[in-house]
């Protein structure tokens, strides 16, 4: 997964709860400058701190990973591509054998 479409993601969740990332950040105590990091894919969130905003949040762990809104061709292609590109040659091959499987 790269870290621009967590950011994004981990953002839409901020926006759509209504907090601020100062907000956020003290839900995870966490500094705010880590939040800005993590949103604009610089950094990578610790899953310690994941877990911690989800149960003060109320909500699953697995919301942060969640991209059904993202569901035309060019962002999944797109996506596809960014996560391709970052696998080993012995990941590409195991990657394309599923996609062959998944396509029967």
């Amino acid at each position: 997964m790269s870290k621009k479409l967590l950011g994004k993601r981990f953002r839409e969740i901020r926006k759509k709860l209504g907090y601020t990332q100062e907000k956020f950040a003290e839900i995870a105590g966490i500094e705010p400058q880590s939040i800005s990091k993590i949103e604009s894919g610089k950094n990578y969130p610790l899953l310690a701190n994941l877990e911690k905003i989800a149960n003060n949040l109320n909500i699953e762990l697995s919301d942060f990973f969640i991209y059904s809104h993202q569901n035309n061709d060019d962002e999944l292609k797109k996506i596809l591509n960014e996560t391709f590109d970052g696998l080993s040659n012995e990941d590409k091959a195991r990657a394309v054998r599923i996609l062959q499987v998944l396509k029967l």
